[in-house]
Order: structure tokens, then sequence, then C-alpha cells
């Protein structure tokens, strides 16, 4: 009798799965590591929070896939399928999100805000006109104030 689950076919659905466990627990850590060069680029505290946050996504990620797991081991038991589809496209999702938190976090890294308390100094310890332009002449050669119509 001819068994309807191969080791060959097992071994292929464990190796798959995983792969995209240890990929989507890679793409958290890169974010977290992503996050904390932001902070310190942008002057920002780095907290431990950011930590227990981190712990408490991998278990929601990991529940996730292994929600698409188990909806891939009845479909096991079918010829043609011969990879856990679902915990794969579950898993390229959460990537997906991981990729766009880092794209927020090059945006911020990005944009000026780290420097508006220095900005503000400058306009308040300007005492005269002159040393108001240039406080102008300067946010205006860093690109920070917008172009004239």
């Amino acid at each position: 009798m001819e068994s309807i689950l191969s080791k060959e076919k097992l071994y292929l659905f464990l190796g798959v799965f995983f792969a995209v466990c240890l990929l989507v627990i890679t793409a958290i850590l890169v974010d977290l590591w992503d996050g904390v060069h932001t902070a310190k680029r942008t002057n920002e505290r780095v907290h431990s929070h950011k930590l227990r946050v981190t712990i408490a996504k991998i278990s929601e990620y990991w529940r996730f896939i292994l929600i698409g797991f188990l909806v891939d081991c009845l479909g096991i038991i079918f010829s043609f399928y011969i990879l856990p589809f679902v915990a794969v496209l579950f898993g390229a999702g959460l990537i997906a999100v991981e990729a766009k938190s880092m794209f927020e976090h090059a945006h911020r890294r990005k944009s000026h805000t780290a420097e508006l308390p220095d900005i503000v100094s400058s306009i308040i310890s300007a005492v005269d006109k002159k040393d108001a332009q240039k406080v102008l002449e300067r946010l205006n050669s860093e690109g920070l104030l917008p172009k004239p119509n």
C-alpha cells in the first residue's frame, strides 16, 4: 500500500515552513536594529520597551504563521500540495509589513525634525536683524525653508 505522505515531501514541507519562520524573525530583528539606528540618528531615547514590543511581535507573528501552517497541514494529504503555500503567503505579508516599517524609519531619518530645537533656539537668540538674516540664510541653504513661488 502506497503512503499518502512521503518522507521527502514532509521534510520539504517542514523545511520551507521553518525557513519562512526564520526569515520573518530576521525581518523583525532587522526592523528593531533599524529602529534603534533611527532613534540614535534623530537623538531620541532608546527604551527597553522596544525590546519587549519586539518579543511580543515575534509571538504574534508566530501565531499568525502557525495558523497558516495548520491550514497547510490539511493540504499536505493532496499530491499536488507540495509546499506550505499559506504559511509562505503569510510570511511574505509579514516581511512586507516589516519592510514598510523600515521605509518609515528611513523617512524619519531624512526629515529634519531632530534639528527643530536647534533651529528654534537660534531664532530666539537672534538679537538683531543681521542675526535673523544669518539664521534664515542657513535654513535656506540647508533646504529647510519652502521655495518662493
